[in-house]
């Protein structure tokens, strides 16, 4: 690979640096507009190439009602059955490889499924079961493969009439797949993907890729060359670097990775992708914003308030019992550091005897400090001294699940000793979270905390922070116990 010289050498006096420095930023905002404008001219394309997709595996439902407008409960039960399996398979993620043949059973699978749920809608209501379902089935198992290559024509045809319209693909890596993956596309020319360049940090792969910086470039790279696709092949570079670079590219980029051992072949219960019989899994971290996580702060909502509304009486009475042991100051306020790095004030029940704001603010634990008393002690041991920040879920500071808030001193201090603490700031910080109900409170390991929070981050689901509640939950009551 030829090393890509990412700054333009200036030579002569004063002036002529002046006036090519301006010229060089010119240059940068324009490739980073016209790298955006790429990406979302490829998102529309990746949209109509599904409206396609579904359109065609819908015609045999659509047909169907038109002719039969009164057995319109089946029509939806075959069309909704068809999607739900072709959407489980992945029938609708936009591949490189588009192959009618590898779709095939999935497909026939659909088209069943699709007619039991035709047939059994409508006795749910009291219907009689429509008596043309194997006709239906025998169209499905012709229109559905039909109509999915005529697409997938149609979408070779146009990809491979400009040149522009072919996948960019970035290679990161320098080993021997990395060397296959690139002579691979480079011998299938025209036909929907081409090799933008190369990311690496060692030797070169091949001389003729040219090589368009290291690891820790990958972002900027991106944002440069108009790249769509970026494929992963080693791991030379070590983890942290590779997981914080992938973070900080664009959301809608795809990014996949060609596994070890892939020449033995992957074998999944769903469709795969293949770059020229070379396997590639996706990587992409999972989007930090959408309707997932609107319903994540919904329900923050609803459970913080109807946890305030229920534990009532007994924040009271612990509110009581704290006064009665410190005296005064029975709420404890602290600035700790939230979503996007954003300081807010978190809340606690008071549980040792005031000290100074700069000692709470800089000392670690205070699990053995004899200021601690039975009260304290006691809250602390059932976690019932974090119930106030239920107030800081219903204001926004924090969610129920997420990484645990730390202290402005700590933050800084951790962000430059620990690779990867800073991602934890990419989500709102939580009262529970992932590293914390797998036995990292406390004095444990910060390296490791980071590495479960951001674990949490990539792989977020709602199932996951139920998970985690009801994890919480037994291991609170667990404590308590002993």
């Amino acid at each position: 690979m030829k090393r890509s010289g990412e700054r333009e050498l200036v030579g002569g006096g004063g002036s002529a640096t002046a006036v090519s420095a301006p010229v060089s930023a010119a240059r940068v905002a324009a490739e980073r507009l016209r790298s955006r404008r790429r990406r979302g001219w490829m998102r529309a394309v990746d949209v109509t190439v599904l409206a396609l997709l579904v359109a065609a595996d819908l015609a045999v439902p659509a047909f169907a009602l038109v002719a039969h407008p009164d057995q319109w409960l089946s029509a939806l039960g075959l069309a909704l059955g068809i999607l739900a399996i072709g959407s489980w398979a992945g029938l609708y993620r936009r591949r490189f490889h588009n192959s009618v043949l590898d779709e095939l059973p999935w497909i026939l699978v659909a088209g069943a499924v699709g007619v039991g749920a035709a047939a059994v809608l409508p006795l749910l209501v009291g219907e009689p079961t429509p008596d043309r379902l194997r006709a239906v089935l025998l169209e499905l198992a012709i229109a559905l493969p039909l109509g999915r290559g005529l697409v997938y024509a149609g979408l070779r045809w146009w990809v491979g009439a400009h040149p522009a319209r072919q996948t960019r693909v970035l290679v990161v890596g320098e080993d021997d797949r990395a060397a296959q993956l690139i002579e691979r596309i480079e011998s299938h020319p025209g036909e929907g993907v081409v090799i933008a360049g190369a990311v690496a940090d060692g030797e070169p792969a091949t001389p003729e890729v040219e090589v368009l910086g290291g690891v820790s470039d990958l972002t900027d790279v991106v944002q440069r060359r108009r790249i769509d696709a970026v494929i992963l092949t080693d791991a030379s570079a070590p983890e942290w670097r590779l997981a914080h670079s992938l973070r900080r590219l664009p959301r809608r980029l795809k990014v996949l990775t060609v596994p070890a051992g892939y020449s033995l072949r992957l074998r999944g219960g769903r469709v795969s992708d293949q770059l020229w019989d070379i396997p590639v899994l996706p990587v992409t971290p999972g989007p930090l914003s959408g309707p997932g996580w609107w319903a994540k702060r919904a329900f923050d909502v609803v459970v913080a308030g109807t946890a305030l509304l229920v534990l009532s009486p007994l924040l009271l009475v612990v509110a009581l019992a704290v006064r009665l042991e410190i005296g005064r100051g029975v709420i404890f306020r602290q600035e700790r550091i939230g979503r996007d790095g954003h300081p807010f004030v978190l809340y606690k029940f008071t549980s040792l005897k005031p000290t100074a704001t700069r000692e709470a603010e800089t000392t670690w634990s205070i699990a053995h400090d004899d200021r601690v008393g039975p009260v304290g002690r006691f809250i602390r041991a059932c976690s019932i001294d974090e119930l106030p920040q239920l107030v800081n879920v219903l204001r926004g500071d924090m969610s129920i699940v997420g990484p645990r808030p730390e202290r402005p001193h700590f933050v800084e201090q951790y962000a430059d000793l620990y690779p990867g603490y800073e991602d934890r700031h990419r989500v709102p910080v939580g009262l529970t979270g992932y590293a914390a109900v797998n036995g990292l409170r406390g004095d444990t390991s910060i390296s490791d905390r980071a590495d479960f929070d951001n674990s949490y981050i990539d792989n977020w689901s709602m199932w996951e922070d139920v998970k985690i509640i009801v994890r919480t939950v037994r291991s609170v009551i667990g404590r308590h116990g002993r």
